[in-house]
């Protein structure tokens, strides 16, 4: 959330606030949900750029930094100029073969599917340890091409911060096997789905709150200052200006939706702002709003019976809402629902009714956490 935007002036924050009153497991403490936000991040195929950037910057930073803790190691300039070679060609080694054991581990997995090769690969962060071994190695053949330009003190401190970086790779290499192991146990990965699926659940849970309780607030507000909802009824008997119907293609629609933006916050002290405006209007209408809708009529969603808004009424009420850009590929919210729902099918076809009294078991779980959270 936008620090900026952190008081009760904003919907967003005071609806967030309500929510975690109300539902507090809903929400890890900040610590938690950031180092998950993290580990998800670089677990991203696509985001690599950010392990090879930090990598990076580790070796160009290490002669100006000097950490005593890290100075248990003791590396002479004669020795640096030996072995930065040498760490490249173990790195590189080490990385083969692990390359090697894990694609061997994959092909004997207890379950085969593509959602679960993706918790494999996320769990055991085989991309961003690969990010970082390859982006090592690259780092170690510069250094060792400019042993001879780099003065002495410097390049020794760069290969010490590679040396401890191999280490590094080392710890999580042990890491990536244990989990790839793991994944060699069918009851773990019923258990990794399962977790899997009530983390979905608690996000789509947030969101579903996240637009009932902003639209009871932006209600709340709307009736507070005695405007009316504009609905069907209004439009004929007036209450906006002349409805126009004109019949639009597919294509004209999918265009439409692909420049669409979302309510990301709202700010109501700038709406009671367009409300003291209009104190002397005979009638106000509105048109429901709440975040994460698409954004129609953003500057236009409270307006007076009897007359068409202003430019500056218009400015105001543009300048109340902060949108964002929708998202080219919406993400699957149901992705673990679905696969449940398909092992349901399967197992229930199959005859396989240990299987399925287990995935009952979760459903039911699944059920009465959202019972929870809808009273």
């Amino acid at each position: 959330m936008n620090p900026f935007r952190a008081n009760r002036n904003w919907l967003r924050h005071r609806v967030i606030s309500q929510m975690k009153k109300r539902h507090r497991d809903l929400f890890d403490p900040i610590h938690k949900s950031g180092w998950r936000w993290f580990l998800g991040f670089i677990s991203e195929s696509k985001n690599g750029w950010f392990v090879f950037l930090g990598v990076l910057l580790i070796f160009i930073i290490s002669p100006f930094i000097d950490i005593s803790v890290l100075n248990i190691i003791d590396i002479k300039s004669e020795t640096a100029v030996y072995i930065v070679d040498q760490r490249t060609a173990n790195i590189a080694t080490i990385i083969s073969i692990t390359l090697v054991v894990v694609g061997f581990i994959l092909n004997n997995l207890a379950v085969k599917s593509a959602l679960v090769y993706r918790l494999l690969f996320k769990k055991s962060l085989l991309y961003p340890i690969i990010y970082l071994t390859l982006s090592t190695i690259a780092c170690f053949i510069a250094a060792s091409t400019l042993r001879d330009s780099l003065p002495s003190f410097e390049f020794t401190r760069v290969v010490m911060a590679g040396t401890y970086l191999a280490l590094l790779i080392l710890f999580l290499i042990a890491f990536l096997f244990r989990a790839v192991f793991n994944f060699s146990n069918d009851k773990y990965i019923a258990k990794i789905i399962e977790d899997e699926l009530m983390k979905e659940a608690r996000e789509n849970t947030k969101q579903i709150l996240l637009r009932k309780y902003s639209s009871e607030e932006f209600i709340a507000l709307m009736n507070t200052n005695n405007a009316k909802e504009f609905d069907w009824a209004e439009a004929w008997d007036g209450g906006s200006p002349k409805i126009e119907f004109t019949e639009v293609s597919q294509e004209e629609i999918s265009q439409k939706q692909s420049k669409e933006k979302l309510i990301h916050d709202l700010n109501l002290k700038r709406v009671s702002w367009f409300f003291k405006k209009k104190r002397k209007a005979e009638k106000l209408f509105y048109r429901k709003l709440n975040l994460e809708m698409s954004a129609n009529n953003a500057n236009d969603f409270i307006w007076d019976k009897a007359k068409k808004n202003s430019w500056l009424d218009k400015l105001i009420l543009r300048f109340s809402i902060v949108v964002k850009q929708k998202p080219k590929k919406p993400k699957d919210t149901d992705e673990m629902r679905k696969y449940f729902d398909e092992k349901l099918e399967e197992y229930s076809e199959q005859g396989k009714y240990r299987n399925l009294e287990s995935l009952l078991d979760t459903l039911t779980k699944l059920y009465e956490y959202q019972m929870q959270h809808q009273k």
